[in-house]
């Protein structure tokens, strides 16, 4: 029998903007983990999740909309295992900004 502990898995995620638009360091992400949202600043965020499929979408707020840049992906973590996903915000502030599993 596999007990809640040795079930868990990790996602960490990197959310990432150019250092020369300053003004994203006002604006929290949005990170999306099966329609379950969570506000956390630019960095890394890491989660603990019972493993299984899961999918990522990560979007900024800004003037006039909650989700600018949004974009996803779908991942799945076994037991014990870390996925690393990036989230860098694109050229302009309304087309999805890359998102990557590593």
């Amino acid at each position: 029998m596999v007990t809640i502990q040795e079930n868990i898995a990790k996602i960490s995620i990197d959310t990432i903007h150019s250092p020369f638009a300053f003004i994203y360091a006002f604006f929290k992400p949005t990170i999306e983990i099966n329609q379950k949202r969570y506000r956390r600043p630019w960095g890394n965020s890491l989660f603990d999740v019972p493993a299984g499929d899961y999918v990522i979408s990560v979007s900024y707020p800004w003037i006039l909309s909650h989700e600018c840049g949004k974009s996803s992906v779908r991942v799945e973590v076994k037991p014990g295992e870390e996925k690393r996903i990036t989230y860098r915000v694109g050229l302009t502030r309304y087309l999805p900004g890359k998102i990557t599993i590593e």
